[in-house]
């Protein structure tokens, strides 16, 4: 046994003068917990500002024709633009997969063709409902991640999580009967069949969104494990996870920077064969510096947005990313009330429309808190020795929670 002499009394003195020294002139908001609360910012801020600039350029008519999805090719440039994150020792072993790995290429092929879908249809979806409407319906992707990952990965939902999707659930169909019943009272019996087929886009276009987060979970931490995913729970309650083979970060750039590519390919030939605007629409309603300002700033809000994602990606749990969701989802629909309600009567607030908002956010709430001590959050998987693993990727719940 090696023993181990200590130092000189002399040397602790001045060991504790120095930690006393350092420790005073440490403030007690240190520049980490400053940092993360600027992320925390940008991400919310962003998350919000999303759907309120598609509304407005909308109602300015600076997105052109529905079916260009405009928003859609600013969301992809964003996440392209996150390997600016990566490392460059993560973009060589990318190289070396997309060279020699058949498998990790069509893995990444099918998951980018997938994301595109789901982000088309979410985008037509919201540019037929409104922003106040798909913040709800878009709160049901946990939901949705939730079966698919019990379908196809094997994972057992919780008595708290199963409440959580029963509530959820229960708070959509208020939120389109609420909607309906609102328009069907107006003249606005037209819109309603244009909210109601918007609001089923949009949930088809998140059950694909939560399809693609279990495509990514088979693709990064199936492939890295040969097949096995996350391993656990074990008898201590912690889940074992393999390392993914690149970064999240790369991965997500990767995708964007294919469906970006796809997505100005379809917007340019679709412009070429049938222009910008609706036939009906004027076409200097929306000058060429209004649309340059309001895309440009979308884009520069998607690229944010995504970035914050990324960089706050293990540093927040389930129930924290729910109350991220929930801040961003009531202020949506509240500002959207509040500047948009005398345009449109679909972005009005009523009562029951309140309710499902409620119900919604109280069942992600309860699918959240299920999900706590599931040990797959950011950073906290353990492996067998009980070390924590730096590389773990977040589970498919707690992804599915915080991205937007």
């Amino acid at each position: 046994m090696t023993t181990i002499t200590p130092p000189p009394s002399a040397s602790l003195s001045s060991i504790e003068k120095k930690n006393k020294s350092s420790g005073a002139s440490q403030p007690p908001f240190n520049r980490q917990k400053a940092l993360f609360l600027i992320k925390i910012i940008l991400y919310v801020g962003t998350g919000i500002l999303q759907p309120m600039i598609i509304d407005a350029l909308r109602m300015q008519s600076c997105l052109g024709r529905k079916s260009l999805l405009l928003p859609t090719l600013a969301k992809t440039s964003g996440m392209a633009l996150v390997g600016v994150l990566s490392t460059p020792s993560d973009r060589m072993v990318l190289r070396r997969l997309l060279r020699s790995d058949a498998e990790f290429r069509r893995s990444l092929f099918f998951a980018a063709f997938v994301d595109l879908l789901s982000g088309m249809l979410l985008t037509g979806g919201i540019l037929l409902t409104g922003g106040a409407i798909f913040v709800v319906l878009y709160n049901s992707c946990p939901v949705w991640a939730a079966l698919l990952s019990k379908c196809f990965l094997g994972r057992e939902l919780t008595v708290q999580q199963a409440a959580g999707v029963l509530v959820v659930c229960l708070g959509l169909i208020c939120n389109v009967f609420g909607t309906s019943e609102q328009l069907n009272g107006s003249s606005g019996s037209g819109k309603a069949s244009t909210i109601t087929v918007g609001s089923v886009v949009v949930l088809l276009g998140c059950v694909l969104h939560s399809g693609f987060f279990v495509l990514s979970d088979l693709s990064l931490r199936g492939h890295a494990s040969g097949g096995g995913g996350c391993r656990g729970p074990s008898s201590d309650g912690t889940t074992s996870c393999a390392a993914p083979l690149i970064t999240p970060p790369l991965w997500s750039s990767c995708l964007g920077s294919m469906e970006a590519v796809a997505m100005a390919i379809y917007v340019l030939s679709s412009i070429g064969v049938r222009g910008f605007q609706d036939p009906h629409v004027a076409p200097d309603t929306c000058s060429v510096s209004a649309f340059a300002k309001g895309y440009g700033f979308m884009l520069m809000t998607d690229c944010v947005h995504s970035a914050a994602f990324f960089l706050m990606l293990k540093q927040i749990g389930a129930v924290g990313s729910a109350l991220l969701k929930g801040i961003q989802s009531v202020a949506v629909v509240l500002l959207s009330a509040a500047f948009f309600c005398p345009q449109e009567e679909a972005q009005c607030l009523t009562s029951i429309k309140a309710v499902s908002v409620i119900l919604v956010l109280s069942g992600t709430f309860l699918y959240a808190s299920g999900s706590r001590n599931d040990g797959t959050h950011f950073g906290t998987s353990k492996d067998t020795k009980g070390e924590k693993d730096k590389n773990v990727l977040p589970s498919v719940e707690v992804e599915s929670l915080l991205d937007n």
